[in-house]
């Protein structure tokens, strides 16, 4: 395991402890075990299947795609486990969606309108372009880290940002587990929900797409019907 990672591992595994307290009684009864039982054998297959031969992407130099990774290896323990009690990865993604979907619940409506007016500014397009050239220039230092091209707004659009390498999808389709990304993918709209944002998307890489196009519209919806994931309902969105 890299020096990193071993340093950070207690709170890896706390915030594995933390999500699924926001399922409790689901995951109890999905797992067939107590509360204490499942969230330490997710632990142990985060630790040992995941985090031991996790590749090294810049830690806290990188630290976007740092967390990235490791939280989809923390989702990629849930789906282990389950499957191993017999769970059906719709029903495991369903319970990482309505866990999010509860850590998430209590954000500030204020600080949601604040951030619905930042997006708009002038500011936040400079972040966005230092941010994509940024990723180039770790995703060449790291093969697993995450790539982005940015684009200006146009007539629909206020941000458009597109991911052309992502280093989940890649980690995790090396460690036979490509089938559960339509699950993590989809938990950008559940993030994007609770802070009021009106993100949309059409392509995605684990769909087979050549990008992750990631706009946040002006003058649309948010979405908030987002279960069952979007890219298997086929509702033009991903």
């Amino acid at each position: 395991m890299h020096h990193y990672y071993h340093a950070n591992q207690k709170e890896y595994c706390n915030d594995i402890r933390d999500l699924m307290r926001y399922v409790e009684t689901e995951l109890v009864r999905l797992f067939r075990m107590d509360f204490k039982t499942a969230v330490f054998d997710i632990q142990q297959v985060f630790l040992t299947e995941y985090l031991e031969q996790l590749p090294y992407i810049g830690g806290s130099e990188n630290g976007n795609d740092t967390n990235n990774l490791v939280k989809c290896c923390e989702y990629a323990a849930v789906f282990v486990v389950g499957r191993r009690q017999g769970c059906s990865d719709y029903m495991l993604g369903k319970l990482l969606h309505f866990a999010e979907k509860r850590r998430h619940k209590h954000l500030s409506k204020s600080f949601s309108s604040f951030l619905s007016k930042m997006l708009q500014t002038r500011f936040v397009q400079d972040v966005l372009r230092i941010f994509a050239r940024k990723s180039a220039d770790f995703a060449k230092k790291y093969p697993y880290a995450w790539q982005f091209e940015y684009e200006a707004p146009d007539a629909e659009n206020e941000i458009r940002i597109n991911c052309t390498r992502c280093g989940a999808y890649q980690y995790l389709t090396e460690k036979g587990m490509q089938d559960i990304m339509p699950y993590l993918c989809n938990l950008d709209y559940v993030t994007a929900q609770a802070y009021h944002v009106p993100y949309y998307r059409d392509a995605v890489i684990a769909y087979g797409d050549a990008c992750c196009a990631n706009k946040i519209r002006r003058n649309a919806p948010v979405v908030t019907d987002n279960w069952p994931p979007h890219g298997l309902r086929k509702d033009g969105l991903k």
